[in-house]
């Protein structure tokens, strides 16, 4: 392989893991789903990393565990010092060690093994988006006779979602559900959810219009230093899940 980049466990992280582990056994599949989610297409030189993201392609393109156009990604970036790091799926941040140059491309050594991008339902529940659950419990998405509508949206791929999870979301959530039809319901949901389209922070640009599963599209506004989606404001970006990107507003 040529002009690649690939983010090797160190020693030290390698022991972690299995000490975690205990007696329980490291499944070959994602060992090898840890390894391809490690390999980077292209070059990416520590000198590369900046305080502003990017969100490069690797070779885990697994249906098992990706569902993305392309290969999953991981975020470079640098911290508030200047350190290189790799951020994968969970915000699970990995500090950049050693470079080393081989045949064909640059290996670094990180400290951790990279989280490998879960559901978005389930990142939902690690990342405890709980004013989002109780929305999802409030309109009845949690309900089994809509768990079928709730598991296509979550599963299709190419996905950008942007997640209410505030107080004040939760309360203008219950006002809405209790004045709409199960149709308006299911529209407002769908307002949400950008498909065919990963839109990573770094990418999403002021005056930028994306069109939604419901049919109408949001507006991207940059004001201040921080990001809107229509008039909400973005509080946490780049949840890297299995089939895109969750970004959290207010």
């Amino acid at each position: 392989s040529n002009n690649f980049t690939f983010l090797a466990p160190s020693n030290d992280a390698i022991s972690a893991l299995i000490q975690s582990k205990g007696n329980a056994t490291l499944h070959e599949d994602l060992l090898l789903a840890s390894v391809q989610y490690g390999m980077l297409k292209g070059g990416y030189p520590t000198l590369s990393f900046t305080n502003n993201s990017q969100f490069a392609s690797t070779n885990l393109a697994s249906p098992k565990y990706a569902n993305v156009t392309g290969g999953q990604t991981v975020e470079l970036i640098t911290d508030e010092i200047g350190n290189p790091e790799v951020v994968s799926g969970n915000k699970v941040s990995a500090s950049v060690g050693d470079e080393l140059i081989c045949t064909g491309g640059i290996v670094h050594v990180i400290d951790k093994f990279l989280s490998i991008p879960i559901q978005a339902v389930l990142q939902v529940s690690a990342a405890k988006m709980q004013y989002f659950v109780s929305i999802l419990n409030t309109a009845g998405y949690l309900n089994a006779a809509n768990s079928e509508y709730v598991d296509g949206i979550l599963n299709v791929p190419d996905v950008t979602y942007f997640i209410p999870n505030s107080a004040n979301a939760l309360e203008k959530a219950t006002l809405q559900a209790a004045n709409s039809t199960a149709e308006e319901t299911k529209a407002v949901f769908q307002y949400h959810v950008v498909p065919g389209f990963v839109g990573y922070g770094s990418t999403l640009k002021d005056g930028m219009k994306l069109k939604t599963q419901e049919g109408s599209s949001l507006t991207i506004t940059m004001q201040d230093g921080d990001m809107y989606v229509n008039s909400a404001k973005v509080i946490a970006s780049d949840y890297i899940v299995a089939n895109g990107v969750i970004h959290v507003i207010d």
